[in-house]
């Protein structure tokens, strides 16, 4: 009997030991990563890529790819909507444009190669290419694989903030904040954005630190006549994906005038261009 209550006393002596002994001790919360330092990886990774395909599309007030070189001269006549290209280092840019054209939508080919730039579209020039600035200023090196390009543009962004993350189209990406004045982050609209501030929303793919979207929204836009602001909407992917650009077939000096002079009297004349609604497809 006192045996029993001896098994007894030890049973209980080994139940309660095990109940009061330490716990495990657990994992410490993994600290957040450091979103300044999500950035400049990020701009690493796409200053040192070979190649990148690139979305881009502009709602709310409108951008000009065309601003007047003076004061209340010739311009503003296209209006940019949307772009779908791609970049090759390391100063290759070739994309389809959507433009309205005299507020006539319709798509321009652009291919640019280092400071020079061809533009085909049917009205501006006759269906045929011509070497003719685009965009003034626009250079592919300086704006993605430069020190002036992409990788300043992040640089520049203020009071940077990390939201968290987030799942976008079934990946998770890390959501970064912040803003800058338009004249530092214009790389990231090649160049489109012009002089205003800019709040910005950049996705970065956990996994590979790579910038995947980028959405910009210009609060001083807003205007009566436009009461939303001026929003760009980037996609940047498929990095280090085998591309070619090469400029387009030269014309004879001949055609190429002729395309000139014709294009000069359609940027110049608004009536004019309209009439030629009927040979631009409206792009959907």
């Amino acid at each position: 009997m006192r045996f029993a209550r001896w098994w007894v006393w030890g049973l209980l002596t080994i139940i309660l030991a095990a109940c009061t002994s330490p716990a495990a001790p657990t994992a410490s919360p993994t600290a957040p990563p450091d979103p300044v330092a999500l950035l400049a990886k990020a701009a690493q990774e796409i200053q040192k890529a070979k190649s990148v395909q690139i979305k881009l599309q502009l709602s709310g007030a409108p951008s000009y790819v065309d601003p007047p070189t003076t004061p209340g001269g010739p311009g503003n006549s296209i209006a940019f909507v949307s772009a779908d290209g791609s970049f090759v280092a390391p100063d290759k840019v070739q994309a389809k444009v959507v433009a309205k054209i005299f507020n006539i939508p319709g798509e321009v080919e652009v291919i640019a190669i280092g400071d020079d730039q061809w533009m085909r579209n049917k009205i501006l020039t006759a269906d045929k290419w011509i070497n003719r600035i685009f965009s003034p200023g626009f250079n592919a090196a300086k704006f993605v694989s430069s020190d002036q390009g992409i990788n300043a543009a992040l640089k520049a962004l203020k009071d940077i903030k990390l939201i968290g993350v987030e799942s976008i189209d079934g990946m998770p990406m890390y959501h970064v904040t912040g803003h800058a004045a338009g004249v530092d982050i214009a790389a990231l609209t090649v160049g489109l954005i012009r002089g205003t501030d800019v709040e910005a929303d950049i996705y970065i793919v956990v996994d590979t630190g790579r910038v995947d979207r980028v959405k910009l929204i210009q609060p001083d836009t807003v205007t009566e006549k436009d009461p939303k602001p001026t929003t760009w909407e980037l996609e940047i992917f498929n990095y280090d994906t085998p591309l070619t650009i090469a400029p387009p077939v030269a014309t004879s000096a001949a055609t190429q005038a002729a395309t000139e002079a014709a294009t000069s009297v359609a940027t110049e004349s608004p009536t004019e261009s309209a009439t030629g609604q009927a040979t631009m497809g409206a792009t959907p």
